[in-house]
């Protein structure tokens, strides 16, 4: 059995492992329906496979039972933290490229190739286009005059065009073109917000120009084309916190800029536009945001990016690392910064139901992580998590588990994390094989006849048991048969009148009785009804297994190994 300072080592590593057998309380679990303590976080992972018919002895957790998560960070965690960056920038004074070195390891700076971006507005899928502007428009080789409106609906080689006096108003052009684009009245960079393409539906304005397009499979799309430092006066304010500014971390809304261009200017996501305007590539408001500060930003990066050599990198970033950033393409860094998000340290609260529904496991028996990355507190990302149910197992990644879970991050531990264990040094996460190499003291060695040598301490004595009282009663007694000649005491209440009626089913002889007595399964008894260890029920021997029998359970049939090794033999030495 592992001692207690090595079974909090275990529950502080990277994988749990069975050292020699589960353990006492363990095993006790199992038989008295305690399995839901795994679903905390126990320190090894029990799971039972059914043979036929036969029901698992472990008990589903109720669906309603919380279970609490602990963990650092939002996001994903590759490269740049955006509260880390803020960190840095306010706390330490590091300078916008000095973050972005950090972050995105063995890269450097260098200049955008490309100074558009098309950007696939995801929300307009499927719709015709309808703008206007205040200064009016070009389309289909016509400047239409103030507050006029283009309405495009794409079509194989084009669009058909319809021009209005405003959104709704009367009709001034109709026809077609093979350029299915609105422009504004200038294409410049910076151009004031009269000139900005407005939507009709909501009015959110628009740097560049819009076009109706049709992907791969017909389907309409629009799309912003738009220069890429105007592009960025729209995703920095959306993606960062302006007023960072104000507080010292003008250079973390800098950095931002540099990692926004440098992914923008990586993607090829569509054949007809570079990136979409949502999470799924980088938020982009339009300029219905654009604020002076992270406008700055942009200017003073004008055109910097992250490169590996001549590659442009798409630098990937989010909210908060947790302190420790996942790796991937950049190598994972110590992320101090990270300490003012908000985020650093979290709890969240899932349902035993919620988890079992979303990995589909009928009713959840437990929950736990398997894997980790080894990087930061508690042993790091969980990369692979088991969920055991009464269907089925499933094991997944951390990440999904983040997902299906609505987790901050893929950065967890189940139940919370341990505290420290006195007299040890913290230890941030165990490499696989190093529990051996741990500094523990030396098990006595126990040879034949030995136990009794052990420094176990005294039992204080019994109180004197009053005259005529029972002896101690043995740990684990038989059951005494029942004469049906004559009723027990406790039995002959329920048979007044019956001085020959046999003695009441007990749970487990019914329980045998429903899988076909001697003739099923489980064949011949080899003992008789036994109490458990801990009294919260009974149990019975047969010879293809054991049913066990406790209040909260009912009657379920077990492997006898499970029990016996629970069992003491006359001596109290455990059989």
């Amino acid at each position: 059995m592992a001692t207690p300072r090595l079974r909090a080592i275990m529950n502080r590593g990277v994988r749990r492992r069975r050292l020699g057998g589960p353990s006492l309380s363990l095993r006790r679990a199992v038989a008295v329906g305690l399995a839901p303590a795994l679903v905390a976080g126990a320190a090894v992972g029990l799971f039972v496979t059914q043979r036929g018919d036969e029901p698992a002895i472990l008990p589903a957790v109720a669906a309603e039972t919380p279970i609490v998560l602990s963990g650092h960070g939002y996001g994903h965690g590759r490269g740049m933290g955006q509260y880390g960056a803020y960190g840095y920038a306010r706390n330490q004074g590091w300078s916008a490229e000095r973050i972005v070195g950090h972050y995105y390891g063995n890269t450097n700076l260098g200049r955008v190739d490309d100074p558009w971006v098309g950007v696939r507005l995801l929300g307009r899928d499927d719709k015709r286009l309808d703008v206007y502007a205040q200064a009016g428009l070009n389309v289909a080789g016509r400047y239409f005059g103030p507050n006029s409106s283009a309405h495009l609906t794409p079509k194989p080689g084009g669009a058909d065009v319809i021009v209005t006096d405003g959104c709704g108003g009367r009709e001034i052009w109709r026809g077609s073109t093979n350029a299915p684009w609105v422009d504004p009245v200038n294409l410049g960079g910076n151009r004031p917000a009269n000139e900005h393409l407005r939507l009709c539906d909501g009015n959110v304005p628009y740097r560049g120009a819009m076009g109706a397009l049709r992907d791969g499979n017909g389907a309409w799309r629009t799309v912003n084309r738009v220069l890429m430092e105007d592009y960025l006066y729209g995703v920095v304010p959306a993606e960062s916190i302006p007023s960072w500014a104000d507080s010292g971390g003008m250079q973390a809304l800098r950095a931002q800029a540099i990692a926004a261009r440098s992914y923008a200017a990586a993607e090829r996501r569509y054949g007809y536009a570079q990136t979409c305007d949502t999470q799924s590539c980088q938020v982009y408001t339009g300029s219905s945001r654009e604020d002076r500060r992270t406008t700055d930003a942009v200017n003073t990066t004008a055109g910097t990016v992250i490169k590996r050599g001549n590659q442009t990198m798409a630098a990937e970033f989010s909210s908060s690392t947790g302190g420790f950033t996942a790796g991937g393409v950049f190598p994972a860094v110590v992320d101090d910064g990270d300490v003012v998000s908000p985020n650093h340290n979290w709890t969240q609260t899932v349902t035993a139901g919620a988890i079992a529904r979303e990995y589909g496991v009928g009713e959840l028996i437990s929950f736990e992580v398997i894997g980790r990355n080894n990087l930061g507190a508690d042993g790091g990302r969980v990369t692979r998590v088991r969920v055991v149910g009464t269907t089925r197992t499933v094991e997944g990644s951390g990440d999904e588990a983040r997902w299906k879970l609505g987790l901050k991050s893929d950065w967890f531990t189940v139940g919370g994390a341990p505290g420290p264990i006195p007299g040890l040094p913290d230890i941030p996460g165990l490499p696989l094989g190093s529990l051996e190499q741990l500094p523990l003291p030396p098990l006595p060695e126990i040879t034949p006849g030995s136990i009794e040598s052990l420094p176990i301490p005294p039992l204080p004595p019994l109180p004197p048991l009053p005259p005529g009282s029972a002896g101690p009663l043995p740990i684990a007694q038989p059951v005494e048969a029942v004469d049906t000649a004559a009723p027990a005491a406790d039995t002959a209440a329920e048979n007044v009148g019956e001085p020959n009626a046999a003695a009441p089913e007990s749970p487990i002889d019914a329980k045998y009785r429903e899988l076909g007595g001697a003739a099923g399964t489980l064949g011949e008894p080899t003992g008789p009804e036994l109490m458990l260890v801990d009294e919260s029920g009974k149990f019975r021997t047969y010879a293809g297994g054991t049913i066990v029998w406790t209040p909260t359970l009912g009657a379920r049939v077990v492997d006898t190994s499970v029990v016996l090794q629970e069992v003491p033999s006359e001596n109290g030495v455990p059989a």
